[in-house]
């Protein structure tokens, strides 16, 4: 046994270990609003932060040493005060930042739910459905795309396809398959008022979450319903067709692809957004990786196979996806250049 190989993984582990501890801690740290609370505020004494926040002291302090010991929060040792540097509270605090970070410590508790689930379907077969995870995930889900697809979507992701972008703007049928508590559907309706932009999803939780914010927003020119993708009509038909980390999940791809592609007006286009992920486990052997094929294993996968579907999973990278396209009908495949750490942007054509 090479005993210092031992000890590298042990340390690589434990670092693991530790994340996943943290992770709880910056969990209650959301939940309770103590990041906003330091947002802004700069260095602090652990009094000043107790009188203004008015949470129980001794938590105060072991959360605070715990987000010390892990570099989110900065401790001065000479004055005895925290801070949380405003680059940190944009991942943790601004929910309106692109860069925010706050709902994977829901999404992660939901994904460890799942486990004796997943753990039994490995010996029994079947799976975890969605239903399953409960509202976290849906919240999660939610405050982790939300604020990027807000802010990103008509300013950096569609302007890659002009022609796209004037028809939005003309006025246009627009159906977002999979649309979850409604981010890509309401930030299309806001950007292009002569639009009409329907929200499909199978999820009444989600859905109940965008017909609210849409309520909120005035949006009327957007509309959500309970349908699942191999049923979305296909008369009249729409002009663009969008998925947001959709396809990967769904029972039958294939079958879900192929009714995107039958309601595609003539002259429409699909805009599918995917993982990044390479074609083979060799091209995917790193950390992005790892969270890819784990967050595959414990959601996407185990709730397609739940429904007795194929379990395709997130990491299915775009020779597959190409493929998967094309034997549903499409005659064109083109991956966008939109610079994207964790999606990759294909225009399909019919």
């Amino acid at each position: 046994m090479n005993k210092e190989a031992m000890r590298e993984f042990m340390g690589r582990f434990m670092e693991m270990t530790t994340g996943a501890a943290v992770l709880g801690v910056v969990a209650v740290a959301d939940r309770t609003g103590l990041f906003r609370e330091l947002q802004g505020q700069g260095p602090l004494g652990l009094e000043a932060i107790a009188e203004q926040s008015g949470f129980d002291r001794r938590y105060l302090e072991e959360i605070l040493a715990t987000l010390s010991a892990a570099g989110i929060v900065v401790y001065t040792p000479e004055a005895d005060t925290y801070e949380l540097p405003e680059e940190h509270a944009a991942c943790l605090a601004d929910e309106s930042s692109p860069y925010f970070l706050g709902g994977w410590s829901q999404m992660v508790p939901s994904l460890y739910g799942a486990i004796p689930g997943v753990a039994r379907a490995c010996r029994e077969g079947g799976g975890v459905p969605f239903s399953d995870f409960g509202e976290e995930m849906v919240q999660g889900i939610a405050r982790s795309n939300g604020p990027g697809t807000r802010l990103l979507l008509t300013r950096k992701w569609l302007p890659v396809m002009p022609d796209v972008v004037s028809r939005l703007e003309s006025g246009i049928r627009v159906a977002d398959v999979g649309c979850g508590a409604g981010a890509a559907a309401l930030t299309m309706a806001r950007a292009y008022p002569n639009s009409q932009i329907h929200g499909y999803d199978v999820d009444g939780s989600s859905l109940e979450h965008a017909r609210r914010a849409a309520e909120e927003a005035g949006a009327g020119n957007a509309s959500f319903e309970r349908v699942d993708g191999q049923s979305i009509p296909s008369d009249p038909g729409f002009d663009l067709i969008t998925t947001f980390d959709v396809i990967h999940d769904v029972v039958d791809p294939l079958a879900v692809l192929g009714q995107i592609r039958n309601a595609l007006r003539e002259g429409g286009c699909y805009l599918m957004v995917e993982p990044v992920a390479g074609d083979s486990l060799a091209e995917n052997l790193h950390p992005a990786g790892a969270l890819t094929y784990a967050m595959s294993t414990l959601h996407c996968m185990t709730q397609s196979l739940a429904h007795g579907g194929v379990g395709l999973g997130a990491a299915w990278g775009p020779r597959r996806a190409e493929q998967y396209c094309r034997d549903a009908g499409f005659s064109g495949f083109e991956r966008l250049e939109v610079p994207n750490p964790f999606n990759a942007f294909y225009r399909v054509e019919a």
